[in-house]
């Protein structure tokens, strides 16, 4: 698991994020904590494919660690996320 005082922006981890995140293959933890640090350092890195979400995600912003892996949070004062799920992604 990932050590939240090792990020300067995604220090604020719902309990629902880190179980999704246990849930998950070993490899593909692997992805979703790269892609976290990524996250915390440049969000716009082109891999991330950052976007906000709509209908009944709305308000919600999605960061991709893979193809089929996604990061689910919310934007926070100061620049800071809230990170809520990582999940796989079929599509929406």
């Amino acid at each position: 698991m990932p050590d939240p005082r090792a990020f300067q922006t995604l220090e604020l981890m719902r309990a629902t994020f880190l179980t999704s995140l246990s849930d998950l293959a070993r490899e593909d933890q692997r992805r979703v904590i790269r892609a976290l640090e990524q996250l915390d350092m440049d969000e716009r890195t082109p891999s991330l494919r950052v976007h906000r979400l709509q209908g009944s995600r709305a308000g919600l912003w999605s960061a991709s660690a893979s193809r089929s892996l996604r990061i689910t949070f919310l934007r926070l004062e100061g620049g800071h996320k809230l990170l809520v799920e990582c999940s796989q992604h079929y599509g929406d």
